[in-house]
């Protein structure tokens, strides 16, 4: 963990991934009092594209123009 203050941070920003990958975890500090901590992020899964998304998605058993209709009627 390294303690980093925002105007360092400003001038590592270019070497930002450098930095994390040595300390693992940054403490940025302002004002002498820590404000956030920057870690670098962990491997997620392989994005999938909208037509898989919506491939897992359940159906409805009825239609959404019959749901609307049946809400509005309600009102």
């Amino acid at each position: 963990m390294k303690l980093v203050n925002v105007r360092e941070l400003r001038a590592a920003i270019p070497k930002l991934k450098e930095a994390l990958a040595a300390e693992q975890e940054l403490v940025l500090i302002s004002n002498g009092e820590p404000v956030a901590r920057i870690l670098p992020m962990q491997p997620t899964a392989k994005a999938t594209s909208l037509a898989e998304h919506r491939a897992r998605m359940p159906m409805l058993p009825v239609s959404l123009e019959s749901l609307i209709r049946e809400e509005r009627d309600r009102r």
